[in-house]
């Protein structure tokens, strides 16, 4: 896998811009059409809104990373913290409640992305990784 983007900042929502901003400026480079491209910055911004809400309870002195990698006809998203450690099943989406706000994290991450699974690593915490098919070359530039 070729590294494209590595983002380390704190476990604070006010760097969820940053982080918007340069998925968005990676998803451009990738070519991918601005519908893609919104969706893909929604669903990493859910999944590091996540970590800092559930993962940190808001605490600003956790750690967050991002890498960004291209791996042949796909981007590869690591999102990465120094959490308790969850599994597989904290990854599927639950059924909500219309009435009740909120829960809709998941169901967007699962909606836009091809792969959303843990990846075993030999550091503490766990590692997000969300995969997303290149668009066609075709479609790139439109």
């Amino acid at each position: 896998m070729k590294l494209i983007k590595n983002i380390e900042c704190q476990s604070c929502t006010s760097v969820l811009c940053n982080i918007r901003q340069d998925v968005k400026a990676a998803c451009v480079d990738f070519g991918y059409p601005d519908a893609d491209i919104n969706n893909i910055v929604l669903a990493i911004d859910e999944a590091c809104a996540n970590v800092i809400r559930y993962g940190y309870n808001y605490c600003e002195k956790g750690w967050v990373g991002l890498k960004i990698y291209e791996n042949g006809g796909e981007v590869v998203f690591h999102i990465s913290d120094r959490c308790a450690q969850i599994c597989e099943d904290d990854l599927t989406a639950k059924p909500r409640c219309d009435d009740q706000p909120g829960g809709l994290g998941l169901h967007i991450i699962h909606e836009v992305m091809d792969s959303v699974h843990l990846v075993d690593g030999p550091v503490e915490g766990n590692t997000l990784e969300l995969r997303k098919q290149l668009p066609p070359k075709e479609a790139q530039g439109q």
